[in-house]
């Protein structure tokens, strides 16, 4: 190793970050830093919408509304808007043995939208696009509307 750094070093090569540092683990903790400025905090609010589905479901689903009607309203095409989620019943909790392993907040059933724009079919195929990809349901279970003028 110090030979060919030696031999790069005469011949006036630079090494590259990851040749320095260790390679493929070093761009591994890069792109996980990365990812974690792009979602900054995305696994702390996690686990607390999932803290707060174990204590109030309804509260849970007001603050994945008003998420969900936030980052809709930055779509191009879109004005005000109003979200509505329907929850399943209740959280589901795996148990191994006799100790409880997690407990999952209530799944997203379905999404409707209602918001200025949603009139129009490309600003409407944009929101479903997003709104299922958040959620992780099928387009089918969400709908975008016109609001009323």
């Amino acid at each position: 190793m110090k030979e060919t750094e030696e031999t790069n070093a005469r011949k006036g090569k630079k090494r590259g970050f990851a040749e320095r540092f260790g390679g493929i683990p070093v761009l591994l903790l890069a792109l996980a830093g990365i990812l974690l400025l792009l979602f900054g905090g995305g696994l702390t609010d996690l686990f607390e919408k999932q803290g707060a589905a174990k204590e109030d479901p309804a509260a849970y689903r007001l603050s994945l509304e008003r998420e969900l009607a936030s980052l809709c309203a930055e779509v191009k095409g879109v004005g005000r808007v109003t979200v509505m989620i329907t929850l399943a019943e209740g959280e589901r909790t795996a148990y191994s043995g006799s100790k409880v392993a997690s407990v999952t907040p209530p799944a997203v059933l379905g999404a409707a939208i209602v918001c200025d724009g949603g009139g129009d079919a490309a600003t409407r195929a944009e929101l479903v696009r997003l709104v299922s990809a958040l959620l992780g349901i099928g387009s089918n279970r969400v709908t975008v509307s016109e609001r009323r003028r």
